[in-house]
């Protein structure tokens, strides 16, 4: 028996412990790859950040650049600031999928390049070629959660204060005008939200419906106000138009301009039982990315129908999960690279793994989608993905993964012919 096929066949034997896992998260074999990972991740997000900016810049690049006839240099510089305060949120989506590229392409280059059968030939468990993807996806994690959850939101807050580009005019706080259509368990609001601290209501109708979804009653208001602590709002100088019970519509006067239907009558000062929260009325329009960590926490008491359905509880959790998400996609790059193609490159199974990638990336939008809209608990739509990778890998190592080094020699044996 040769070496090779000895120390493969000793390696397929054992099962590491838990202390030969925690050495190879710092052996040499796991700083080599990380190397590998670090680098190729730089090259794909630069491709894919590159894309991303132009995307976003090339319609608002003339706003942006202003339009006071500013010298070349200084054109040029708020260019390169405005890019950069949008770089944290177009980042932050990407890393994930750009973090299994990067270790699927680590993974198949050296495949390629034969250095996969010298690991299968030293003796080296499966298992332990993994500690490299986890460490790389934590580190990315981190990164990704800083730049989603504080990074993001700052750079935001600064477009939203100097109005920079089409999402920082939108999302001005100190802009006003816009009418704004609010539903409500017994009714709909139309009104324009001055966004304070305190918010109030302007040019307030509230159309109230009763059970049957008939209308009610309909108030209209020059201002709206709330009444510190609770969920009423003080409407002034406006009127009620009440609907006619049922029973007295036809007895209803008919030289009203109302006749058979109700009646409308002025008032100074009202109360309505609106139920608007004020913090949440503040941020209204401002989408969940582009609320910082504090916020959404607080948000999160008042993240009920109707005005959200999980909303902010599931960015919530969404940011938390990105904390291990970059490492999921990571781990089960690597498992599929060691699985599918543990001695030679195919081509079959590249595209394989290439596609099992972007399905997963693709489930965790759908599925953020599905949790903000309120059809998953936002528990589940954060962590279903990362869950359902590292229990395809774990899955996956415990049917196939401790016979790959097996075959080692001889394919060891078939590559060194074939060069």
């Amino acid at each position: 028996m040769t070496e090779g096929r000895r120390a493969a066949r000793t390696a397929s034997d054992r099962s590491p412990g838990a202390g030969a896992m925690i050495r190879a998260c710092i052996d040499r074999y796991t700083r080599f790859m990380l190397a590998g990972y670090l680098r190729r991740l730089v090259v794909i997000m630069a491709v894919l950040l590159t894309i991303a900016l132009t995307i976003d810049l090339w319609p608002q690049i003339g706003r942006v650049a202003g339009d006071d006839n500013a010298a070349l240099p200084v054109a040029l510089w708020r260019i390169a600031r405005f890019a950069g305060l949008r770089t944290p949120g177009l980042l932050a989506p990407l890393l994930p999928f750009a973090c299994f590229l990067a270790v699927a392409w680590t993974e198949t280059a050296y495949t390629h390049a034969g250095e996969r059968l010298f690991i299968w030939n030293s003796g080296r468990p499966p298992v332990l070629c993994l500690p490299a993807s986890i460490v790389f996806g934590l580190i990315v994690g981190l990164a990704d959660f800083t730049a989603d959850a504080v990074l993001g939101p700052a750079a935001m807050r600064v477009q939203m204060t100097e109005r920079l580009g089409s999402d920082g005019q939108r999302l001005d706080r100190g802009h006003t005008g816009d009418i704004q259509w609010i539903a409500r368990p017994d009714g709909l609001l139309r009104t324009e939200i001055v966004y304070g601290p305190p918010p109030e209501l302007r040019r307030v109708t509230f159309f109230k419906l009763d059970a049957g979804g008939e209308l009610q009653e309909v108030d209209q208001a020059a201002r709206a106000t709330q009444i510190r602590d609770t969920p009423g709002w003080q409407l002034e100088n406006g009127t009620v138009w009440t609907a006619w019970p049922p029973s007295d519509r036809r007895t209803a006067p008919r030289d009203s301009d109302e006749a058979g239907q109700g009646r409308e009558t002025q008032f100074d000062r009202r109360v309505l039982q609106l139920d608007l929260e004020p913090l949440w009325l503040s941020v209204y329009g401002i989408e969940p990315q582009y609320l910082s960590l504090a916020m959404l926490h607080a948000l999160a008491p008042f993240d009920h129908p109707p005005q959200s359905h999980g909303l902010f509880r599931t960015r919530l959790q969404t940011l938390y999960s990105e904390l291990a998400l970059p490492a999921a996609m990571a781990l089960f790059a690597a498992s599929l690279a060691i699985l599918w193609q543990p001695h030679r490159v195919m081509a079959g199974a590249l595209a394989g793994t290439l596609l099992a990638g972007y399905l997963a990336h693709s489930a965790t939008k759908a599925f953020l989608v599905l949790g903000q809209n309120g059809y998953l608990t936002p528990a589940v739509a954060a962590w279903a993905v990362p869950v359902a990778l590292l229990a395809a890998t774990l899955g996956a190592f415990g049917l196939k993964g401790a016979r790959l080094p097996k075959a080692g020699a001889k394919a060891s044996a078939r590559w060194a012919r074939a060069e």
